[in-house]
């Protein structure tokens, strides 16, 4: 696959800008352009130091072996800085969790919030305003707010949050599928796993495929299925797909947990010579089966990365540190050849880090 997008960079700095607002009892602002170089970050008389944070950690659910990595790294991050972090399952449900939010906002508890939204539309004015003009410090993880899901860059910051970490922008799905096309030049039908509906990742998805559509007629995308995220139900998705069109050429999947589903789909349906499955998770599970044929590629994620960095943006801005508004989970790890994407003829390189 190609690599020329995804270059090492190295470690960057860990925390994103906050901003400058009259009337917030601590100087979080709620304004700013949402571009450009970082700003100071906030001036709070009430936290100074890592061990003052009160975290909330808005998890997107706690169903799968991804966020179980993110949740185990905010907990370790936090209680190595001396600072407290109550952890809150969202159940991939927009309303439980907007309501998680409300309710830890009204409660006074915490002064600082590690976000993975499901709905990141939903929950904008309640975290970019009211948080942030109750002082609240808010480090927004893989999905980013307020109907910014195609930016790119600083665009997926919101004014009135800490930063925004992301792996899974827009710009990674959009080389995925281009890197897909490239490896198969001759075209062929396209089935797309996803999970919820409603998650920034399903929205690049599905954009991702439609410009692979526009660009280039020879693809076909014949099925897009939604999910939990689980592999019960990426089974049966891939299975009724694979019933209604017997000449699909490649299933393209975003969560490895859902990939177990529909290589044994693929399998059960005597399949696995002429569908190609492309996952983006890159779990152990998934370089082992790149490694053994079962799968063409995969994409590494990084949850551990994604929560810490979360934690350090609140501590760095809790202790004065000026930080970016973004922090891309694809150039904060040395990797090998500096891309996230792995193929079989270079999977023995790489680690899985859940």
């Amino acid at each position: 696959m190609d690599r020329s997008l995804i270059r090492r960079l190295g470690a960057v700095p860990v925390v994103a800008a906050m901003l400058s607002v009259a009337a917030c009892s601590t100087g979080v602002s709620a304004s700013g352009d949402g571009g450009g170089a970082a700003s100071e970050p906030a001036k709070s008389s009430k936290v100074t130091k890592a061990a003052d944070l009160r975290i909330a950690f808005f998890s997107s659910g706690e169903n799968n072996t991804y966020l179980q990595a993110g949740i185990a790294a905010v907990k370790e991050t936090a209680k190595a800085a001396g600072a407290s972090v109550d952890v809150f399952d969202g159940k991939f449900d927009a309303q439980v969790q907007y309501n998680q939010v409300q309710s830890a906002i009204t409660s006074g508890k915490y002064n600082a919030f590690v976000l993975e939204a499901n709905d990141g539309n939903l929950l904008c004015n309640i975290i970019t305003k009211t948080a942030a003009n109750a002082g609240i410090l808010v480090s927004v993880i893989n999905q980013p707010l307020c109907d910014r899901a195609l930016g790119s860059g600083d665009d997926l910051w919101s004014p009135g949050t800490v930063t925004t970490v992301a792996g899974q922008t827009a710009d990674l799905y959009l080389d995925w599928v281009k890197a897909v096309e490239r490896e198969n030049p001759d075209g062929g039908s396209v089935a797309a796993i996803m999970g919820t509906s409603l998650s920034t990742n399903s929205i690049n998805f599905k954009n991702a495929l439609a410009q692979l559509v526009k660009d280039n007629p020879k693809f076909k995308v014949v099925s897009q299925q939604y999910t939990d995220y689980t592999t019960p139900k990426a089974s049966a998705a891939v299975q009724t797909i694979l019933q209604a069109n017997p000449k699909l050429d490649i299933v393209m999947s975003n969560y490895s947990g859902m990939t177990v589903g529909v290589t044994a789909g693929v399998k059960a349906a005597g399949r696995q010579k002429s569908v190609k499955v492309y996952d983006m998770g890159g779990d152990d599970w998934a370089l082992k089966a790149v490694k053994s044929g079962s799968l063409a590629g995969t994409v590494i994620l990084l949850p551990k990365q994604e929560g810490a960095q979360g934690v350090k943006a609140l501590i760095d801005t809790a202790e004065g540190r000026t930080v970016p508004h973004f922090i891309d989970l694809n150039k904060t790890q040395t990797l090998p050849g500096g891309s996230v994407f792995v193929t079989p003829a270079d999977v023995d390189d790489y680690s899985a880090e859940y």
